[in-house]
């Protein structure tokens, strides 16, 4: 078989100011491409709102839904709380209506957002993501900064790694609701017993 017709697996380096950088951008774009690929693959499966709200079959699983609201949250907190280390400006408290966490310290459950309404806030986040990370130099790329209550100092470089870690894990959970919800559903289980 000749290279032509194989598959092409490559990381395509995101434009960047420093080259290293844009390597480690085009992995967490690859990721988010992934993550998008699965939530497309949601919507035109016609699962709906009462799967993305779905908490598993006992109840106490994270949401699909609650599961994209921390992804683009979780990108942002490091953006500006660790990288930055500014408080959040008012267009991130208006992408994020509802806290991360609940009493419990359990992710926040948020029902009732339309996938459509995730996309874009997993949009905007990621678009200011890489506005201000595709823009270090190289010194920037391996500056430490030493946020404030934190008993930790970070790169930007550690940052994006940790970002690529944190949504491929999450979107492993996703794909595996996918299929705990189809498995129950052709079993007959009730669906929304355990909401």
């Amino acid at each position: 078989m000749d290279a032509g017709a194989r598959t092409q697996l490559f990381i395509e380096p995101y434009p960047s100011v420093t080259p290293e950088a844009g390597l480690w951008l085009g992995g967490l774009q690859r990721i988010r491409q992934a993550l998008l690929r699965t939530v497309e693959r949601i919507d035109a499966g016609g699962l709906g709102q009462e799967f993305i709200d779905w908490r598993g079959v006992n109840g106490d699983d994270n949401s699909v839904g609650s599961l994209l609201y921390h992804v683009a949250g979780v990108e942002l907190g490091w953006l500006y709380t660790d990288l930055l280390m500014q408080e959040f400006p008012p267009y991130v408290h208006e992408l994020f209506p509802y806290p991360d966490r609940d009493a419990k310290g359990a992710l926040q459950h948020v029902p009732g957002v339309a996938l459509s309404e995730h996309v874009a806030r997993l949009n905007a986040s990621r678009a200011r993501f890489l506005e201000i990370v595709g823009g270090l130099d190289p010194a920037a790329w391996r500056r430490m900064s030493e946020p404030a209550g934190e008993e930790y100092a970070v790169t930007p470089e550690w940052i994006v790694w940790h970002l690529i870690e944190h949504e491929a894990g999450h979107l492993y959970a996703i794909r595996g609701s996918v299929r705990k919800w189809l498995a129950q559903s052709s079993s007959g289980t009730n669906a929304t017993a355990s909401r």
